[in-house]
């Protein structure tokens, strides 16, 4: 059996109007041309999983890490991926010590807070 790679299927009407559908098998290169604003931040946040779209699935080897109709969302630690942003970012939606404490994750929790500090 091949490897199936990363498929995406995403959808959604606000803030960034998404509707998009790709495949990009293993060792396969793939980028995403457009203008400012068309979605190519989104959908790779989207990927990344530090960003939920309204509606879709993403699979990545055969493992779903999110799929609107079930519900299914692998937090973006579990996906293991990484991105590197164009600007400075943090993840918003936890603090300061929280984001230092993601580096770390290899660590037990306690030594993770304590290097973080």
């Amino acid at each position: 059996m091949s490897n199936p790679g990363l498929v995406v299927r995403l959808r959604q009407t606000h803030p960034i109007p998404l509707d998009v559908e790709l495949s990009c098998a293993q060792g396969e290169m793939l980028a995403l041309v457009g203008p400012s604003g068309s979605g190519k931040s989104t959908l790779l946040r989207a990927i990344a999983g530090i960003f939920r779209a309204e509606e879709g699935r993403i699979t990545c080897n055969g493992d779903v890490w999110f799929d609107s109709q079930t519900r299914m969302v692998l937090s973006a630690r579990q996906r293991r991926i990484g991105m590197v942003f164009q600007n400075f970012a943090l993840f918003p939606h936890l603090s300061a010590l929280e984001n230092v404490m993601e580096a770390l994750v290899e660590l037990p929790h306690p030594e993770r807070e304590r290097r973080a500090h």
